[in-house]
């Protein structure tokens, strides 16, 4: 309810407010976002078992980016005829209307009881941090949240701006950076419901996910790597097609990883809260990460720079031990 609220008051917002100062503090506050994921998360977190984890996970985030898609394109076609005050205003208020959804459909609460007595203390739910597991995938999230989403998603304009041309030259068509970067963008999302859904039934038909894992982080390594170099628009469009489906895929499964291990612990809405901190601290760092490293070192070097991390990343995962995704390690109070 307060995400929704504050989603629909903030939405209204932009399209009201003129001071600059003020719309960063509402951009600000749709952070309320997060609360919406997390709802997500919790209730795929009940609904779920390990027969179709994953598939719950493709589902909800190819769902969730074609909301995206029709956003951008509805949003950006109606404030062009009618002005972004009102088209603000609309969306705004149309948020509002899933108010009798959540009423209807949706649990209060998990089905869990809640064992006041033996309820994890605050210092029992951050020994949760001593998992090796649970700080491996965290951690695995965090930067490639940072680097595929945040880094590259973030910059994308200006990335296809550096690389050709604020005008790029398609069959004869002439596309802005920023017009190109969205198309890229809505293709991504229209396709993404269908492969991370396959994604997550992949993921559901097998024992060994941290092989889809390792394979997904190999993939994004080789992309990154190609990305900063000189190809033919031709040639690299599809490839930074390629890569943001391996990013959308990469964010399944390590959500269903993220829930997996959630799922066999007292404290799951404390794992699941901080995964859900730790990733879009992730997608929050990685465009700053982005435009300070390419003052350093410059663009192409960010690319290798992030496709070397993502091979660390992989030969960690590929490591003795790192195959057990069944098995978790918590203390007894836990």
């Amino acid at each position: 309810m307060i995400a929704i609220l504050f989603s629909g008051l903030t939405t209204i917002g932009y399209g009201l407010v003129k001071d600059f100062e003020i719309w960063i503090l509402l951009r600000s506050l749709w952070g309320s976002w997060s609360l919406l994921k997390l709802g997500a998360y919790l209730l795929i977190l009940q609904l779920a078992t390990d027969a179709d984890r994953g598939s719950f996970m493709g589902t909800y985030n190819g769902l969730y980016r074609l909301g995206s898609l029709f956003g951008m394109l509805i949003g950006g076609l109606f404030a062009d005829w009618f002005g972004v005050t009102i088209i603000s205003v609309v969306i705004g208020l149309l948020a509002f209307t899933s108010i009798p959804i959540l009423y209807k459909y949706l649990p209060k609460s998990l089905d869990q009881e809640v064992d006041t007595v033996n309820a994890p203390t605050l210092l029992t739910n951050f020994r949760v941090f001593k998992d090796r597991k649970l700080i491996q995938t965290f951690t695995t999230a965090f930067l490639v949240i940072m680097l595929l989403d945040g880094m590259l998603t973030a910059n994308l304009s200006h990335v296809i701006q550096v690389k050709f041309n604020d005008q790029v030259n398609i069959f004869g068509l002439i596309f802005g950076a920023a017009t190109l970067a969205g198309v890229m963008q809505a293709i991504r999302w229209g396709v993404a419901p269908y492969v991370v859904s396959k994604v997550g039934m992949a993921l559901d038909n097998t024992e060994k996910k941290n092989r889809i894992l390792t394979g997904f982080l190999i993939l994004a390594f080789f992309l990154l790597a190609v990305i900063p170099l000189d190809l033919p628009l031709i040639i690299w469009l599809p490839v930074l097609l390629v890569h943001l489906l391996v990013s959308s895929s990469l964010t399944t499964v390590i959500d269903t990883l993220s829930s997996q291990y959630a799922s066999r612990v007292k404290n799951k809405i404390f794992v699941m809260t901080s995964f859900t901190v730790i990733a879009d601290l992730g997608a929050a760092l990685g465009p700053i990460a982005g435009y300070s490293l390419e003052a350093a070192i410059g663009l192409n070097n960010v690319f290798f720079v992030a496709s070397l991390i993502c091979l660390l990343l992989t030969v960690v995962w590929m490591l003795p031990g790192s195959d057990r995704t069944k098995e978790v390690i918590v203390s007894h109070h836990l």
